[in-house]
């Protein structure tokens, strides 16, 4: 034996450890799955070259097994572990139609068949990139719900897990034990949604979908979960006491007519020919998807021949991932420019030549912070290699430095905000680099922007001409200014008139009654959304017991946290929000009377929303929570009141086996008037 490439190979397995950890146990993949794929055909390799290495590496290293061998990771101590009664295996994987059909001939042999016999019936599905769970029935009753974890462990994560749409919590008619596998997932525009929202926060970005369904799964607050807005497909069963089914394609059906999603993707396949067509139809159509997907599956259809076939130490002979190709394309870097967000952070932006990449003309791809730009080196005129991330937002992955030109100047990153000039700090609590310029131009119009808009005071009329109107022409120098406005002045402006100048102050007027957290969350402090600016209308209910609260106060606050809370505190001990604050309260903008009003007559009551409704879940969640009632994701018997429009599903037949009472519209509008909500 070589002892220099032994060493080799103890060192290439150690870091597929390490990158089964970051992905498996950590959620934070630190290479793409192409590189993480041939490294795992690399180990592979030595290994088949070298039958011992495996064993004698752990012995050496005192692992369990080789990291090619391994299904998954640990589970995590936070979460209580549960085991699987049936194993949750990985899959092997195919990376062109050649490895399709070795696949073929493996299974041929295991199945005692002629190595040429090609005569399978298959099933070809979507390979989803997202969190493999099972859910664990009892007499048709819901247990628990777990991850896969390292296949025979997984996490449990039922209270998470309820927060997915169209999961039953009883099926009808069943005796013993039922286990139903699937994949959790984040949508592709939630995915992109809620990176530029965090973009806009200045808080973490997610490196891609799977990585939010992941950590949303493993977030113990389950309320948090449901603010990733996770989806579900479910493709396979486990133990199946009393399902009767005797193919894949059954299996999907039982699926189906019992309530649980499942793909409208999958097709039934006759032989390795057909299945290669369908993936190269798949491959095609990849980017048109609204979940990311790596790659197709087959799977034998025949279950008879799926027992028959068996497993190896930890994947079924009787199906195959088949690999989708990572499309990445060369472009030039022509430009960087650095735009600053209403907070002040400063967010470089990469210009680059035109390409088409996975359906879309990419032109540009955001470079996130200092220290990401500092990582790539990169330099103007740089040729550079592009890819979307969770196939939707374009990332720079690499740089090619042999390519690079004799005269390419390095970026540098500025230390003057670009708009005002003014110096910028770096922020050790999210690495990312502010101007912190009161009156800064830029965060000026955004924050006035902000302040308007739908999710913050709703302020209607007032877009994005007339904020820059109003602040050239210096008739505003931030939001509490705009309560100041006269009807005269208004109507004086471009394109105003009295009509509109009066639906503008009617808005304004308005305003001044909005719930407290709308007014927390249109501050722009950083950090908070509205999820972290209801936490804090929860916590002090008024505008004079925020502004009196002690940072121990707010780092105490649920859902904050230390680093959020300490950032929190210190935002509104400065003068620029002192100042705006208090010009906000003079202008008559003080919904502390309606917050005490409205805090209590729904106090203690329990509520669950579900179906089609006439007005959007999030308003009704944010009308019940006002007054004090609480808002869930799952019917229990602690649950008071059904809210129910159409198509109620599972939580509707749950209510009524638990004899809670189930409200329509109008008897939600009944109830409210009943407990004097206006």
């Amino acid at each position: 034996m070589d002892q220099a490439d032994f060493a080799d190979y103890l060192t290439l397995s150690a870091a597929l450890a390490r990158h089964n950890r970051a992905y498996h146990e950590q959620d934070a993949p630190t290479i793409p799955d192409n590189e993480y794929d041939a490294l795992v055909g690399r180990l592979r390799a030595l290994e088949a070259q070298h039958p011992d290495w495996a064993e004698r590496a752990a012995a050496a290293t005192d692992a369990a097994m080789s990291p090619v061998q391994a299904v998954g990771g640990a589970p995590s101590a936070v979460f209580q572990p549960v085991s699987h009664p049936t194993p949750m295996t990985s899959l092997d994987n195919a990376f062109d139609d050649a490895e399709l059909d070795e696949w073929r001939e493996k299974l041929a042999r295991s199945l005692n068949l002629p190595p040429e016999h090609d005569e399978f019936m298959l099933t070809g599905e979507l390979k989803i990139d997202g969190l493999s769970v099972n859910l664990y029935y009892q007499d048709g009753v819901l247990q628990w719900a777990a991850t896969r974890g390292n296949g025979a462990v997984g996490e449990m994560v039922t209270a998470q897990v309820a927060t997915v749409p169209g999961i039953p919590t009883s099926l009808d008619g069943l005796t013993g034990e039922l286990e139903v596998r699937g994949e959790v997932y984040m949508g592709r525009a939630d995915f992109a949604a809620y990176n530029a929202q965090a973009e806009e926060l200045g808080t973490p970005l997610l490196k891609n979908p799977r990585n939010g369904a992941a950590g949303a799964l493993r977030q113990k607050d389950p309320e948090v979960t449901r603010t990733r807005n996770l989806k579900a497909i479910f493709y396979a069963l486990g133990r199946r006491d009393g399902v009767v089914a005797t193919t894949q394609g059954e299996v999907l059906a039982w699926l189906q007519a019992h309530g649980f999603p499942i793909s409208t993707h999958s097709e039934q396949l006759s032989g390795v020919d057909a299945a290669a067509d369908y993936h190269a139809r798949m491959t095609a159509q990849r980017q048109n998807f609204e979940f990311d997907a790596d790659g197709t599956v087959f799977k034998l259809d025949s279950l008879r021949l799926q027992e028959e076939a068996g497993f190896t130490s930890r994947a079924p002979r009787w199906a195959i991932a088949y690999k989708f190709p990572v499309e990445e394309v060369e472009t030039e870097l022509e430009s960087i420019s650095v735009n600053v967000g209403r907070t002040g952070k400063l967010t470089p932006l990469a210009h680059l030549s035109p390409r088409l990449i996975e359906g879309s003309t990419v032109g540009r791809a955001t470079l996130h912070n200092q220290d990401f730009v500092a990582a790539l080196d990169l330099h103007i005129g740089d040729t550079v290699v592009v890819r979307k991330s969770g196939g939707v937002i374009p990332q720079i992955m690499r740089v090619i430095t042999e390519k690079r030109p004799a005269d390419a100047p390095p970026f540098v990153f500025p230390d003057i905000c670009p708009e005002c000039g003014q110096p910028v700090v770096r922020d050790p609590a999210d690495a990312n680099t502010y101007c912190v310029n009161p009156v800064c131009p830029a965060q000026t119009f955004k924050l006035v922007q902000y302040f308007v808009s739908r999710g913050a005071m709703d302020i209607a009329g007032v877009g994005e001409k007339l904020i820059a109107q109003l602040l050239t022409l210096g008739l505003i120098h931030g939001p509490a200014d705009l309560y100041a406005l006269s009807a005269e002045t208004l109507a004086g402006l471009e394109r105003g008139g009295e009509k509109k100048a009066q639906n503008v102050l009617a808005e304004l007027e308005a305003s001044k009654t909005r719930p407290l957290w709308r007014l927390i969350n249109a501050l722009g402090l950083n950090h908070v959304g509205q999820r972290n600016a209801q936490a804090l209308a929860n916590a002090f209910g008024t505008l004079d017991g925020l502004m009196a609260a002690t940072p121990e106060a707010i780092e105490a606050v649920p859902g904050l946290g230390k680093v959020i809370g300490a950032s929190v505190a210190v935002a509104l001990k400065e003068e620029s929000y002192v100042t705006l604050l208090n010009k906000l309260k003079a202008a008559g903008v003080d919904p502390q009377e309606e917050a005490v009003r409205r805090g209590e007559q729904l106090r203690g009551l329990n509520f669950v929303i579900t179906g089609s409704l006439g007005r959007p879940r999030d308003a009704i969640k944010a009308e019940l929570e006002a007054a004090g009632g609480r808002v869930t994701g799952s019917v229990t018997g602690k649950t008071s009141y059904l809210i129910a429009g159409e198509d109620a599903g599972s939580k509707l037949t749950r209510a009524q086996e638990l004899d809670v009472e189930v409200l329509d519209e109008t008897g939600l509008a009944a109830l409210l008037a009943e407990k004097g909500v206006a």
